[in-house]
């Protein structure tokens, strides 16, 4: 990653917050984790920056034991990355396409048996509150997962998912 696109990166997250740029970075937590993740896998991309990425890194830890949102610094996020609702967010996917909108409680992993694959996920993807995907799956474009539904099965593009299991509602 170079420092060009993680400016960019950084410009395509803020218009979903809608707030000045020092603004979201102090008051907003979604965008605060989502700008030092993004620099702390900035950081552990290049040697020079090594000794700052130890200390950021520490910093992150930080971050996810204040917001409660966990996630691997080896992730590349896509972009844009939105964090509507801080809380409880745990997100370890394998592979992310971009436009990724997340709420408080998702759940984003493999089922913890060993080194079973995690989830890859597509393009423009919503998640509702406290929904979960889980187990080597993977979720297409243009989906929406709706509140508290738990993902188990792949799921096509341009589809709504729902329940538990999630079933699929509604195609768009």
């Amino acid at each position: 990653m170079t420092l060009k696109e993680l400016i960019s990166s950084w410009k395509a997250d803020l218009p979903a917050y809608a707030e000045p740029f020092w603004k979201a970075v102090l008051f907003i937590p979604g965008y605060c984790y989502t700008f030092h993740h993004r620099l702390c896998f900035y950081l552990s991309s290049h040697w020079y920056t090594k000794p700052l990425f130890i200390i950021h890194i520490f910093y992150l830890r930080h971050l996810t034991y204040k917001y409660g949102i966990q996630m691997s610094w080896k992730v590349k996020l896509p972009v844009p990355f939105t964090i509507a609702h801080f809380g409880g967010i745990t997100f370890f996917p394998e592979k992310c396409g971009s436009n990724i909108y997340l709420r408080q409680g998702v759940t984003v992993g493999n089922k913890g048996r060993g080194n079973e694959r995690h989830p890859i996920l597509g393009n423009n993807i919503t998640f509702g509150a406290n929904s979960i995907v889980v187990g080597p799956i993977t979720v297409g474009d243009n989906v929406i997962i709706a509140a508290g539904a738990v993902v188990t099965k792949d799921v096509p593009n341009n589809s709504v998912v729902a329940g538990v299991p999630a079933k699929i509602i509604k195609t768009l």
